[in-house]
């Protein structure tokens, strides 16, 4: 063997079982890689949502605005988020508390629920005079229009009236009403599903998440939920025909084609839920107590993606598409955070980092009788050979005819030659 042959063999060796561990660190980081979604958190300081109470949230993506139901102040707060730090714009009057929210981008339209039973129009085009500014009331109910939802499709905003048990439908094109679905049950949130043209609202007292069919009104499925829900919050992600209901503790989600449904523990319960389509995500408020509430992020199958802690006033929140980022009223003010941060790596990266955990011991020991056959077979080359293996056959022949000229011996007696005999 050239001098130079075991070392470079030892090294060879050395570097396998480097390459090894490595791998196994490699696994472990793998799965353990994803970011703490608290370390993404920032807030910036505005004492107006510092103090507030709040409900419905909505955002304008294409001019990077934030829109907050500000029930103490009797309307409407608005942020701008294009710059580095959000800024404070002012609240728009709406004359009484103000429940949920809806955006309309095509027709430049931002719509909020108010107590006394109306709906409020609020002027959403940057180059009219009335711009950001209150410019008509529909009324929709007695006491209360709350949660709200609108529709691209058919041009048409769904007003739920809570303990009302309706669903009134406006016109968006002339703000007048046109239609009233009245369930007979107190209702929150209406959302209306363009996959399949069906309207779906939680029914908070019954349980149940109901699908109207929009032509007469008429229920026409149940999908009934657990006796604990008091479903709150719908999201719906009419890609997948997939409903994200929060309950009181919980969120279900929900198959609306099969009707199979299951449900996370992982968000504790929520208030407003909603869907954002260009993202493929999901966001949830936990308004609880001042150390329990949350914001939480789901994706578009329903998977937890993560959470950070929030205030006790934080309802709901709405994704920037533009930035990723999360916005949400926080304990200082305006709380934001990047879900991209904290997701867990995707399944193919999970399979492979479980993989190489597993597999690194296996590899090793492996590697290791590799390098033990290597140790046995080097010999020192002044060393004379040894013998080959027809020599060691034949060596082993010759014993066996001894041993059975031995035992012939021993039961025939010794042969005795001829001419020998007495």
């Amino acid at each position: 063997m050239r001098s130079w042959a075991k070392p470079v063999s030892w090294a060879a060796s050395v570097a396998s079982v480097a390459a090894a561990v490595c791998g196994a660190a490699a696994g472990v980081m793998l799965l353990g890689a994803c970011t703490s979604c608290a370390s993404t958190v920032r807030e910036t300081a505005m004492p107006v949502l510092a103090t507030g109470y709040f409900d419905g949230i909505e955002a304008d993506q294409a001019n990077h605005r934030i829109f907050l139901a500000d029930r103490k102040d009797s309307g409407i707060d608005v942020i701008d988020t294009s710059g580095a730090t959000p800024k404070f714009l002012g609240t728009i009057d709406l004359g009484a508390p103000s429940n949920g929210l809806a955006f309309a981008p095509d027709r430049h339209r931002l719509y909020a629920g108010i107590e006394g039973g109306s709906l409020a129009v609020v002027d959403m085009n940057k180059g009219s005079a009335a711009y950001l500014k209150k410019i008509d009331e529909v009324k929709v109910d007695p006491a209360t229009a709350d949660l709200i939802d609108y529709s691209p499709k058919t041009g048409r905003v769904y007003v739920s009236t809570s303990e009302g048990g309706k669903v009134v439908v406006v016109d968006a094109a002339t703000d007048k009403v046109v239609d009233n679905y009245d369930l007979k049950t107190p209702l929150e949130q209406p959302r209306y599903n363009p996959a399949d043209g069906k309207l779906y609202v939680t029914a908070h007292g019954a349980n149940y998440l109901l699908q109207v069919n929009p032509a007469d009104g008429s229920v026409t499925r149940r999908y009934t939920l657990s006796a604990r829900c008091r479903p709150n919050g719908l999201a719906i992600n009419p890609g997948r025909q997939l409903a994200l209901v929060a309950c009181g503790s919980s969120v279900v989600l929900i198959k609306l084609d099969t009707g199979l449904n299951s449900i996370s523990l992982k968000v504790p319960g929520g208030d407003i839920a909603a869907y954002d389509t260009r993202l493929d995500r999901f966001t949830v408020g936990s308004a609880h107590g001042p150390r329990d509430s949350s914001i939480a992020v789901m994706d578009g199958h329903g998977n937890f993606v993560g959470s950070v802690p929030a205030a006790s006033n934080s309802k709901g929140a709405v994704f920037d598409d533009a930035s990723g980022l999360v916005y949400a009223v926080g304990a200082a003010g305006l709380l934001s955070f990047s879900p991209s941060q904290c997701a867990p790596p995707p399944d193919w990266l999970t399979f492979a980092g479980g993989v190489a955990v597993y597999a690194t011991p296996m590899l090793l020991f492996v590697l290791f009788l590799i390098w033990y056959a290597r140790h046995r077979a080097r010999r020192d080359p002044r060393k004379p050979a040894g013998p080959t293996w027809d020599e060691l056959r034949d060596e082993d022949h010759i014993r066996e005819r001894e041993r059975i000229r031995e035992l012939e011996d021993a039961i025939y007696g010794p042969v005795v030659e001829p001419g020998f005999e007495g």
